[in-house]
C-alpha cells in the first residue's frame, strides 16, 4: 500500500510541475487596436476616434520593451515602454516612458486587452483591445 501511495504522490508532483512550467508567451511583433476612454480635457473618447499601435521589439523571458504610437489632435505621438509578463503568463504590466501605465491580459496568442491609466494632467483611462498584425 505504501508503494502505491508513493507512486501516486510522485505522479501528482510531476503533473503539478508540468503545469507550473508553462511556456512564456512571445509578444514580439506589431499589435494594433482601439477602445473607448476618458480624458480629463476631452471627456469621453469614442473607440472610432482613437487607435493605438503597440510594437514589442525585444523580449527576454518575461521582460519586454518597444514603442507605442497613437494620434492626439492629428499629431502622431511615439513613446517607448518596458513591461513584464506575470507568473500566470496572462497578466502584463507596462510602464510607458513619458507617462502612464498599462495593465493587460493576454487573451490569446494574437489578442491582448490593455487598460491604460494616467494620473496627473490630464488624467486619462482607456480600455483597448489589441490584435497582432500579421507579418
Amino acid at each position: 500500500m505504501n508503494r502505491n501511495f508513493f507512486l501516486g504522490l510522485l505522479i501528482l508532483i510531476l503533473s503539478a510541475t508540468g503545469i507550473c512550467v508553462a511556456e512564456i508567451p512571445n509578444l514580439v511583433g506589431n499589435w494594433t487596436g482601439s477602445g473607448p476612454g476618458y480624458d480629463e480635457d476631452l471627456g469621453y473618447v469614442d473607440e472610432a476616434d482613437y487607435s493605438l499601435n503597440f510594437s514589442v521589439t525585444t523580449q527576454k523571458d518575461r521582460i519586454f520593451n518597444g514603442d507605442i504610437s497613437y494620434r492626439v489632435n492629428g499629431t502622431e505621438v511615439v513613446e517607448g515602454f518596458a513591461g513584464a509578463i506575470g507568473l500566470d503568463n496572462k497578466t502584463i504590466y507596462i510602464a510607458e516612458f513619458n507617462s502612464g501605465y498599462d495593465l493587460g491580459t493576454i487573451i490569446s496568442k494574437d489578442e491582448i486587452e490593455m487598460i491604460y491609466i494616467q494620473d496627473g494632467d490630464p488624467t486619462e483611462v482607456f480600455a483597448e483591445t489589441l490584435r497582432r498584425v500579421a507579418e
